[in-house]
């Protein structure tokens, strides 16, 4: 054979096997991320787990019972085919976004997670978002009911926005109430101006008004001072949309002070674990909104989700009480992480977050009859848009008129 065409076959094949090295080396890259192996996928949490709101610490205790019960079963088999088990690392950020921060850094860039889930808190959130834009890192189901926060391709909530909560509490006092006076006790953070906002536009056109409105922080010692005011008012109504500990000394400070108004306590801080401190005889009458079964471990009954839940939480000895609702709320995002993960189509970040904004009626144990998870991608980025009210009889809630469906239609911030 001729030398030039030798030299030609020659090259050809260098270019074929190039080629081949490109190709594969581009496939690695994408089945390869960090943070996922053939048998183990790495998660990261962030979360406070001391200080004021150590509360909140239930939420990675919630999902640390999950996913001890699935690993315990031998893992999730995911959309490609393969069964990993998954390796949960937690770090402690007393609810500081800075502190937030720092640990987001080093569980990506140190402990190498795949994701991180549950991130604890709307000022939190906002902390991380551009680094994990940058990152291309998904912030999975997030514990925040703002949604649009400061890394919209990588983000994505779980829980009710707080615009729909506030749709639902103006819809009960159009009805029940219709010139209700309010005195609104808010965190003064997004959240609480979200909420504050989506409850102005949809008592705007109504004889609703409130009448007086107090900022709190995470940090305050007491909120006295602020409800004193409130009272002050002369409001027949007061609503609340801040931590635990707050709402407690809310409800507290409601019923001891001879004031008495209507209240109504957002989903975060009503937990009957969380009013307890308030003292339960304190707390009959307050009304909430909620997306959770109502879990009793004395009288589980029939249902097979919280069947499950009780087994999974005995099983994981879990420090958080069976009846907090920021544990069960924890539960139900390792349940959704669960659902993500065996839906991904390949082993990548990107895969995930297609997976996360194409849910289609995504069944949990712990939500309510009725309610599933619902998205579509560049439509709708709330997963959960139903709420049920419900009223504390001083023992337990009880569901009061029906469900308030949103779906499609959650006010926007």
């Amino acid at each position: 054979m001729p030398r030039g065409v030798l030299r030609g076959a020659y090259s050809m094949l260098q270019v074929i096997a190039l080629t081949g090295l490109i190709a594969g080396a581009a496939q690695a890259q994408e089945s390869e991320a960090p943070g996922i192996t053939d048998d183990a996928v790495r998660i990261g949490i962030s979360g406070p787990l001391t200080g004021p709101v150590a509360a909140l610490g239930a939420i990675s205790g919630g999902v640390r019972t999950k996913v001890d019960a699935i690993n315990a079963a031998g893992g999730v088999k995911m959309g490609d085919g393969k069964t990993r088990k998954i390796d949960l690392v937690v770090e402690d950020d007393g609810l500081d976004p800075q502190r937030t921060l720092t640990n987001v850094r080093k569980l990506v860039e140190r402990e190498e997670v795949f994701a991180v889930l549950a991130t604890a808190g709307t000022p939190n959130n906002q902390a991380i978002g551009r680094y994990m834009t940058q990152r291309g890192v998904p912030n999975l189901f997030m514990y925040s009911g703002v949604h649009e926060l400061a890394g919209p391709e990588w983000e994505i909530g779980l829980v009710p926005s707080f615009t729909t909560e506030a749709a639902a509490f103006a819809r009960y006092l159009l009805e029940t109430k219709p010139e209700a006076k309010i005195a609104l006790l808010y965190l003064n953070t997004e959240t609480g101006q979200t909420f504050q906002k989506a409850l102005e536009d949809a008592i705007s056109m109504s004889s609703i008004t409130i009448v007086a409105a107090q900022p709190v922080t995470s940090a305050d010692p007491t909120v006295e001072t602020q409800l004193s005011t409130l009272k002050a008012s002369g409001a027949d109504t007061l609503v609340v949309i801040t931590g635990p500990k707050q709402g407690a000394e809310a409800v507290r400070f409601a019923a001891e002070s001879g004031w008495k108004p209507t209240t109504l306590v957002s989903n975060i801080a009503a937990s009957v674990a969380s009013l307890k401190p308030a003292g339960l005889e304190n707390a009959k009458g307050v009304i909430t909104s909620q997306y959770l079964k109502q879990v009793s471990a004395a009288a589980p009954g029939d249902d097979k989700g919280i069947t499950r839940y009780i087994a999974d939480h005995e099983a994981a000895k879990a420090s958080f009480a069976i009846d907090d609702a920021l544990g069960q709320v924890g539960y139900v995002t390792g349940d959704a992480l669960v659902k993500v993960l065996e839906s991904m189509k390949q082993p990548s970040r990107e895969a995930m977050m297609e997976a996360a904004r194409n849910l289609q009626g995504v069944e949990l144990d712990l939500l309510l009859p009725g309610i599933t998870l619902n998205t579509r991608s560049g439509e709708d980025v709330y997963p959960i848009e139903s709420l049920q009210l419900f009223q504390f009889d001083g023992t337990v809630y009880q569901p009061i008129g029906s469900m308030l469906s949103f779906e499609g239609k959650t006010p926007t911030h």
